[in-house]
């Protein structure tokens, strides 16, 4: 049985994305960096991870940018460590120039990780702006290569990050870079291209005649990066009018042949074996394989976990805790907020800090449900509300 691929999806927010994902995030204000970062940053201080925050500046004025940010996180993390990098000092560069050097920095990565599981964090999370080192050509060909190694390992380890482009000072040089993800943002790339399981590189989202190219671009820098004569590419998630796909198709021939290699493309379309006959491929194989029910439903239930997990991430603290409640102890809608307002009398504490308690329990120790679990749970709640200094 083929195995189902990594979790991937266009998102709208960058909470959810746990306990790890690679998130590729193009921003045109600064505002919506800054709400992006503070979602990714919450949710590895709550899930014990090193965070990092990385961008252009000094210490200090990263320092000024992540005490903004704090006054927007929840009250469970807001005084949570945050380390900050300037962005010069967080990658390797090629001697005496501004280009990252792939290979060196990666490295780095995975040494940085190594020593975050060593001193008791769960994994390594960082926030980086990537806009100073993709300005020109020659760095945006050296960063996507980074891109493409760096995601080889988080695919294995306990890292990931969120990398974030300023499209209005990139434009669409951005898009190559951004494609390298398996999250991406609403309205961003339309294809994204990234490490598989089971195959050697994924493919998923909706091919247009304008990204194919960076498409075939990517998976060109995979194969002759690996050496290797053949290639497996799962695009079983990927979708495109047979106008593209026969244009993408006959350009993968060309670049494949050139280069001397096999791709083998996994597909779930029954007619695209038919459609390689026509096109008299020679270097490129389509195998159908078609999603399992089970995949299709994985990928579903992940689907609405996200959904219902950004959705918490925004609502105010009262509402996280009332759906908390809820969900986990069957609870209706006026029954759980009777329930926090019976903690807030009782203890004399105000509602708003009782539900952010109810938030910060609930995510420190996980929803359990039963009713003599649950009153356990609630048990701890009021022992921590009597404890709070008055």
């Amino acid at each position: 049985m083929t195995p189902p691929g990594r979790r991937h999806g266009v998102l709208d927010s960058a909470a959810g994305l746990v306990p790890f994902g690679h998130l590729g995030w193009g921003y045109r204000r600064r505002r919506d960096f800054a709400q992006r970062a503070n979602e990714y940053l919450t949710d590895g201080l709550r899930h014990g991870q090193r965070v990092v925050y990385v961008g252009a500046g000094t210490v200090d004025t990263l320092n000024e940018e992540v005490d903004g940010l704090r006054r927007h996180m929840p009250v469970d993390v807001a005084d949570g460590w945050v380390e900050v990098i300037p962005v010069d000092e967080f990658y390797v560069f090629e001697r005496g120039s501004d280009v990252v050097d792939p290979d060196a920095s990666v490295l780095a990565r995975v040494a940085a990780t190594e020593q975050a599981l060593a001193q008791g964090f769960t994994g390594f999370r960082a926030v980086v702006d990537v806009t100073a080192v993709a300005r020109t050509e020659r760095q945006r060909e050296s960063f996507s290569m980074f891109e493409l190694l760096i995601d080889q390992q988080m695919a294995r380890l306990p890292v990931s990050a969120l990398c974030a482009y300023d499209v209005s000072a990139l434009g669409a040089a951005a898009d190559k870079l951004m494609c390298l993800h398996p999250y991406v943002n609403a309205g961003s790339v339309p294809i994204r291209v990234y490490t598989g399981i089971g195959a050697d590189l994924t493919v998923s989202g909706h091919l247009q005649s304008h990204a194919r190219h960076d498409v075939i671009d990517v998976l060109r820098d995979a194969w002759r990066r690996s050496g290797r004569p053949e290639i497996t590419v799962d695009a079983r998630a990927a979708g495109g009018d047979g106008h593209t796909a026969v244009h993408a198709l006959t350009e993968l021939e060309a670049a494949a042949a050139f280069d001397g290699v096999f791709v083998t493309l996994w597909t779930a379309q029954a007619g695209a074996a038919a459609l390689a006959d026509r096109l008299g491929l020679n270097h490129v194989r389509i195998d159908v394989v078609p999603e399992t029910g089970e995949d299709i439903a994985v990928e579903h239930l992940h689907a609405r976990i996200a959904q219902l997990t950004n959705r918490m991430a925004g609502a105010p603290a009262i509402e996280q805790a009332k759906g908390m409640l809820m969900l986990t102890f069957e609870l209706s809608d006026d029954a759980a907020f009777a329930l926090l307002r019976q903690l807030s009398q009782d203890n004399n504490v105000v509602l708003r800090e009782v539900a952010e308690r109810v938030v910060a329990a609930f995510l420190s120790h996980g929803p359990r449900p039963g009713r003599d679990v649950a009153t356990e749970f609630l048990r701890g709640v009021r022992d921590e509300l009597r404890n709070l200094p008055r």
